[in-house]
């Protein structure tokens, strides 16, 4: 029948579609999951920023309120001193002020370092992850390319190997007729020769 060759094009045809319409799939998924990567990464890096910035806010609060407080402290200490007929401005009275305003500033100097070694580690936290998610990103970029690529690939070898069964199935074709070719001309060449026979032993010849 004349439809019968055409059968592996069209199945190549159909393979093929169905071959780039997963390979598009495929890369459309992978790109969304690079976008989802990239966002989750904006987020997390905007989040630690975010409590950086709320650390370095309460520590100055913090700061401010502490030395309010050491200063009220001090003023009760002179005065405590001055109601025990102490002079404070001299001697050990002075020297017990000076050392408590030290010890009370070193505290909050340390508070101070403290704050801002941790808001330090959550902006590279930050940076860190968005550095990850931009990796990630990229590789699901990649392998979105490596899918149409494959895909591609796929559908050239799918086509070809139709192709060549195809030239393959035309030269059977024309193999399976020559014989008959051949044949009919055999059949002739005999019908020939009888003729020939017939005309040489004609009695009317003799």
């Amino acid at each position: 029948m004349p439809v019968v060759p055409f059968l592996p094009a069209i199945f190549a045809a159909g393979s093929a579609v169905a071959t780039g319409i997963s390979a598009v799939s495929q890369n459309k998924a992978d790109r969304k999951a690079a976008d989802v990567a990239m966002a989750t990464a904006d987020h997390n890096a905007n989040v630690d920023k975010a409590q950086a910035t709320q650390l370095d806010l309460n520590t100055l609060e913090n700061v401010r309120t502490e030395r309010a407080q050491n200063e009220i402290y001090l003023s009760r200490q002179a005065a405590t001193y001055a109601n025990a007929g102490v002079l404070a401005t001299s001697g050990s009275a002075l020297h017990a002020q000076i050392t408590d305003a030290g010890l009370m500033e070193q505290r909050i100097q340390q508070q101070y370092v403290d704050s801002q070694q941790k808001q330090q580690q959550l902006y590279s936290q930050a940076a860190i992850t968005r550095a990850e998610g931009m990796a990630q990103a990229e590789a699901d970029r990649a392998a979105g390319r490596q899918a149409l690529f494959d895909g591609g690939a796929k559908i050239a070898g799918t086509l070809f190997a139709a192709g060549m069964g195809g030239a393959f199935g035309s030269l059977g074709s024309a193999g399976s007729i020559a014989p008959s070719v051949a044949q009919a001309g055999d059949l002739s060449g005999i019908s020939n020769l009888s003729t020939m026979q017939q005309s040489i032993y004609s009695p009317g010849l003799y």
